[in-house]
């Protein structure tokens, strides 16, 4: 939609929308990446506007600085991830109060572990400084998830989850097998709770009379992905050697740290090896 426009175009044209209107075209902006600007310096300047946009709730705000750092560390920009990432310290107390509710953008165990992710990366490119807090932190709020506050959105948040977890017991060894165990127990779960409620009337009006017309969902992959880096923590928690336990540590931020692109792997795989396992 706005994909070959500048980041002020963008935003004077949201300015002249009415209130609805702005609402429904800023959270697109921010949940849609193929909505955006294709350049990435231009997309920053609208997904840092859309953080205090007053059409906009906290969530959408949290959700456009967490798409908006994305977009730093894309850039592998250290500079801006390093002021970034205090900032995203400074403003952890307020995502953690984010009440609880029902829906994807209005759950506060997604909004929690996106934001986690992404601080976390950002804090890894940033040198890794808070490392250590951030992993605590992590840690801290698996401890504190409540099954009986879990929506069938558990599914979804569980990708980032278990990658916070991968990037958190780097600098909490002690703590690996635990956070294997709760891993396998988080990822369990999400798939129970994920059934929908009235089943009947999916496999009555909505599912294809054949397997062979069934189709893979991106969802799926995701779920692979995120098996393989329960599998990686296995791996080193089953390691025998110090050598062993390396590799296998180095597997799971293989698996676990964000690479959208080979630049932005490369720089934090780095930092991990530099940091976090030497």
């Amino acid at each position: 939609m706005y994909t070959d426009q500048t980041g002020e175009a963008v935003l004077t044209a949201l300015a002249a929308m009415p209130p609805r209107q702005r609402r429904k075209a800023a959270r697109r902006l921010i949940y849609k990446k193929s909505t955006r600007p294709e350049d990435l310096t231009e997309q920053l300047i609208v997904l840092d506007a859309l953080e205090t946009d007053s059409a906009l709730t906290s969530f959408d705000h949290f959700y456009a600085l967490i798409a908006g750092s994305h977009k730093v560390i894309e850039q592998v920009d250290v500079a801006v991830a390093k002021a970034r990432s205090e900032r995203m310290w400074s403003i952890w107390p307020k995502v953690r109060e984010m009440p609880v509710g029902y829906g994807l953008r209005k759950d506060r165990t997604h909004l929690v572990f996106s934001y986690l992710n992404v601080a976390m990366n950002l804090d890894l490119l940033a040198g890794g400084v808070r490392a250590k807090d951030w992993a605590e932190a992590a840690i801290a709020e698996v401890d504190g998830l409540n099954p009986r506050q879990m929506t069938p959105y558990l599914f979804n948040s569980n990708s980032n989850t278990i990658k916070v977890l991968g990037i958190a017991v780097l600098s909490c060894r002690d703590e690996l097998e635990r956070m294997y165990d709760l891993s396998l127990r988080l990822v369990s779960y999400g798939i129970e709770v994920n059934n929908p409620i009235f089943w009947w009337v999916f496999s009555r009006f909505q599912s294809p009379k054949q397997f062979k017309d069934v189709k893979i969902r991106a969802a799926f992959e995701s779920h692979r992905n995120t098996m393989r880096r329960v599998f990686a923590m296995e791996q080193a928690c089953q390691a025998t050697t110090p050598e062993a336990k390396q590799l296998a540590l180095e597997l799971v931020a293989d698996r676990c740290i964000a690479q959208v692109n080979p630049a932005q792997k490369t720089a934090l795989i780095e930092v991990v090896k530099k940091e976090l396992l030497s």
